[in-house]
C-alpha cells in the first residue's frame, strides 16, 4: 500500500496543490500565503503517514480538503490571531457532501480560486520577474532549484525573490481575485507568460532523468483552457495561448522513443499526434482572431499550427513559418527566437543561410548557455558535410549541459550524435 500511496501523493501534490493553497489562502486572507502553503504542505505529509495504514481514500482531493481545513481551524483557535475569517466561518466553508466528491461544485470552485491566487501572485506591485517566480512556486509546485534554471539565475537569488515577493503582496493587501477592467490586460499577460514557461518545463524538463513532465503540460493545459473559456479572461491573447499549450501538448505521445530517447520534430511518427487536442488547439486559434491586436502568443500559436497542418516535416510551410518568425522577432525579440528562426531558415533556404542567421547570435551571453545552440549548429554543419565542425559543436553543447544542467534524456541524445559522427 505505501508504494502506492507515495507516487498518488506526489501527483496529488503537483495537481491539488495550488487549489488547495488558493482556497485557504483567500479564507485567510491577505498576507498569509506562507501559512497557507505551509498548512497544505502538512496535509500531503499527513497523508503520506496514513494512507499506507488506512488505504487511499474514495476521493483522495477531498480527503486533503479536510485535513488542511481542520488544521487551519486548529491554528486560528490555537493562536487567536486576527484575520477576516473566524475558526466556525472556515470550518462551515465546505460542506462535507462537497469534499467527499459529491457536490460537482466543489472541483469547479477551487478551479477559480486557483486563478484568483494565479492573478494575486501577478499583482502590478510586483515585478515581472518576481510574478513569475512567485507563481511557478505557489500555485504551480516548482521548486527553487527548476525556477532558478528557467530564469539562468542562482537558487538563493529566486528563493530571495519569492520571499519578497510574498511580503510585498502581504503589505499591499493584494486580494486573491480575478481582476476586472482596465486592470485586466496586463495582469493577464504575466499570467500567460508564467503558463508559457510552465509550458516550456513540462514538454522539456530542465534537468533530471525525465524529459517529458506530464503534470506540467496537464496544468499548464487547463489553466490555459480554463482562463480561455473563463468569462472575465477569455480574450483573444488567453483564447491564443489556449492554442498554442493544446497545440504544442497534442505532440507529446510522439516526443520520446521507445529508448527513451527524445525524437526531434522532424522524425516524429505525426500519426501519434492527438487530433482531439489539435482540433481543440484550432478552435481556440479560430476564437483569437476575434481581437484586432496580434500578440506573441498569436504567432507562436499560429507557427505550431502550420506544424499540426503539415503531413510531414519535408511538406512544412517553412517559407510561412519565416515569414511569422520575421513577425515574432519584431514583436518579442530574444536569442532563442532568433535561434528558431534560423531553424525554418535553413529548411527554407538551405543549411549554409541557417548558419549565417545563427553567426550574430555567437556572442550572446544567453546563447553562450543554451546547449541548443551548438546542437542546432552542429546539424547544419553536418548538412553541410563539415563532420569534424559538427563534432566540435556536439561536445561544445556537451559542455554547456553540464555546466548550466539539462535533463539526461536530451544528454543521452547529443552523445547518440556525437558517437554516431565519431565513430
Amino acid at each position: 500500500m505505501a508504494e502506492e500511496a507515495g507516487p498518488l501523493i506526489a501527483g496529488l501534490f503537483r495537481t491539488e496543490a495550488g487549489r488547495l493553497t488558493a482556497r485557504l489562502a483567500r479564507l485567510l486572507g491577505p498576507g498569509r500565503l506562507d501559512e497557507a502553503e505551509e498548512i497544505v504542505q502538512s496535509a500531503l505529509t499527513k497523508a503520506l503517514h496514513v494512507w499506507p495504514r488506512t488505504g487511499i481514500p474514495d476521493n483522495p482531493a477531498g480527503w486533503l480538503w479536510r485535513a488542511a481545513r481542520n488544521e487551519a481551524v486548529d491554528g486560528l483557535r490555537r493562536r487567536r490571531f486576527t484575520a477576516p475569517v473566524t475558526p466556525e466561518d472556515l470550518a462551515d466553508s465546505l460542506p462535507d457532501d462537497a469534499a467527499n466528491g459529491e457536490d460537482p461544485r466543489f472541483a469547479a470552485e477551487l478551479s477559480n480560486e486557483k486563478l484568483g491566487l494565479i492573478f494575486a501572485c501577478c499583482h502590478p506591485v510586483l515585478t515581472v520577474e518576481a510574478r513569475v517566480a512567485l507563481t511557478l512556486k505557489s500555485v504551480c509546485g516548482l521548486g527553487t532549484a527548476q525556477i532558478a534554471r528557467a530564469f539562468l539565475l542562482s537558487e538563493p537569488t529566486v528563493a530571495q525573490r519569492i520571499t519578497r515577493a510574498k511580503a510585498k503582496l502581504a503589505d499591499a493587501k493584494v486580494p486573491f481575485a480575478v481582476p476586472a477592467g482596465a486592470e485586466l490586460p496586463e495582469r493577464l499577460e504575466a499570467v500567460l507568460g508564467t503558463l508559457y514557461l510552465l509550458l516550456n518545463e513540462g514538454v522539456g524538463t530542465s534537468d533530471g532523468e525525465d524529459l517529458i513532465r506530464a503534470d506540467l503540460v496537464s496544468e499548464a493545459l487547463h489553466l490555459a483552457r480554463h482562463l480561455a473559456d473563463h468569462p472575465v479572461t477569455g480574450r483573444p491573447e488567453a483564447e491564443a495561448m489556449a492554442a498554442l499549450t493544446c497545440l504544442t501538448a497534442a505532440r507529446l505521445p510522439a516526443r520520446q522513443g521507445r529508448d527513451g530517447l527524445p525524437v526531434l520534430l522532424a522524425d516524429q511518427d505525426r500519426g501519434l499526434w492527438h487530433q482531439g487536442l489539435i482540433a481543440a488547439g484550432f478552435r481556440h486559434l479560430k476564437a483569437s482572431m476575434a481581437g484586432p491586436d496580434e500578440t506573441r502568443w498569436h504567432i507562436e500559436a499560429a507557427i505550431a499550427a502550420a506544424h499540426a497542418m503539415a503531413p510531414t516535416w519535408e511538406a512544412t510551410d517553412w517559407p510561412h513559418i519565416v515569414m511569422l518568425y520575421d513577425r515574432l522577432s519584431r514583436l518579442a525579440p530574444g536569442p532563442v527566437t532568433l535561434l528558431n528562426r534560423a531553424v525554418a531558415l535553413g529548411e527554407r533556404d538551405g543549411p549554409a543561410a541557417g548558419l549565417a542567421a545563427l553567426a550574430p547570435l555567437e556572442g550572446d551571453g544567453l546563447i553562450a548557455r543554451y546547449p541548443l545552440f551548438a546542437a542546432t549548429k552542429a546539424a547544419m554543419l553536418e548538412r553541410l558535410g563539415d563532420r569534424m565542425g559538427a563534432v566540435e559543436q556536439l561536445r561544445y553543447a556537451l559542455d554547456v549541459a553540464d555546466r548550466v544542467g539539462i535533463n539526461q534524456p536530451d544528454r543521452r541524445l547529443l552523445l547518440a550524435r556525437l558517437d554516431r559522427l565519431v565513430e
